[in-house]
């Protein structure tokens, strides 16, 4: 049977994660009687550490049991280390029509109803040229972040936040609390505003400590209450999880190395390119961010520097961001980051 959904997962040294990844989709599928649906699926394996024993007994895994189904694609991403070329690799590799990019310790919430519904939106779906993310749920099953906004924390670009929605039905937004008040962010482009532009609901006079309640009883609610609400344009997302056809896919900037530098940079590649980057809530998904090991992987300052300073010249953004964070603020070498600017410039022929 032709595979229309290619699942692909980037892996380095993380043979629990991802096996219970590739095993929960398959055992799901299969004891909910959607084996109609498992068969239209391949698992795809970029190998990004192949001489590890992760690596060698992920793979055994993948031949014995995916192989004979014929379901499995496997690359390996030997020369180069990091999640950006390794994540390429594998849409790279990919036979289906639409890909579903999964870190190797990622869960759907739940399984069998986020095949269903993706191969509904394939169908009505086929010739989409947008990103797709879905809202991550945290470990107590309860608590959503729908989207990333327009900040930096953590090094990296881009910050949790949870969508609501104007009792107008027609805007969305996110609450950011300081000092006691309460600022508004559009969920689509991240920028603070005061009223709704759509209705002119005025949210000028909302306080940290009655938000909930005063925005409730105007009749505004959170945007995902239940994973079946409508899909919503999003300024960036965690990319543990995201869904894109495959002939639609931008690519990350070639020549990003190391971890970071993914979120934000991806989705306003696309919408540069005159696509959108929405939030499906039904594509609900559990991240694994606790870790008895360090990461066998680079994790340095000086990769997530250098890949984001190489994204934002590609793209023509002004770098100043970048460079209060990470050299003003969080003191990274000056030096070093003039060298990444001009090794980008160079990259990207740009002055």
């Amino acid at each position: 049977m032709e595979k229309r959904l290619s699942v692909a997962i980037a892996h380095y040294d993380d043979l629990d994660g991802a096996y219970f990844t590739i095993q929960d989709i398959r055992k799901e599928l299969t004891f909910n009687g959607r084996q109609d649906l498992l068969q239209q699926i391949e698992f795809v394996i970029c190998e990004n550490n192949p001489d590890s024993n992760h690596a060698k007994e992920l793979k055994n895994f993948a031949i014995q049991n995916l192989a004979p189904e014929r379901s499995l694609s496997y690359t390996i991403q030997r020369e180069n280390k990091g999640t950006a070329v390794a994540k390429d690799s594998a849409i790279s590799a990919a036979n289906g029509e639409f890909i579903l990019m999964l870190d190797s310790h990622v869960l759907l919430c739940p399984t069998t109803r986020v095949f269903e519904k993706l191969f509904e939106f394939m169908d009505k779906n086929p010739e989409t040229n947008n990103l797709y993310n879905g809202p991550l749920v945290y470990d107590n099953c309860k608590s959503v972040s729908t989207h990333f906004r327009d900040t930096w924390g953590g090094g990296m670009w881009g910050g949790w936040a949870t969508s609501w929605k104007c009792s107008c039905g027609d805007f969305y937004y996110d609450l950011e609390s300081s000092a006691g008040q309460v600022a508004v962010r559009s969920t689509k482009d991240s920028k603070i505003i005061k009223n709704c532009p759509v209705c002119g609901h005025d949210f000028s006079l909302l306080e940290e400590d009655n938000y909930y309640k005063v925005l409730s009883e105007c009749g505004h609610s959170l945007a995902v209450k239940t994973f079946d609400e409508e899909p919503f344009e999003i300024f960036g997302q965690g990319t543990g999880c995201f869904f894109v056809r495959k002939e639609a896919w931008l690519g990350y900037n070639k020549y990003a190395r190391g971890f970071g530098g993914e979120e934000c940079y991806i989705h306003e590649k696309f919408r540069q390119s005159g696509s959108k980057t929405f939030c499906l809530p039904f594509l609900a998904w559990m991240h694994k961010f606790h870790r008895v090991e360090t990461p066998g992987y680079p994790l340095e300052h000086y990769y997530k520097v250098r890949n984001y300073v190489l994204e934002y010249v590609e793209l023509g953004l002004d770098l100043t961001p970048v460079y209060d964070y990470f050299v003003k603020q969080n003191d990274f070498d000056e030096i070093v980051y003039n060298s990444f600017v001009r090794e980008a410039k160079y990259l990207h022929n740009k002055e």
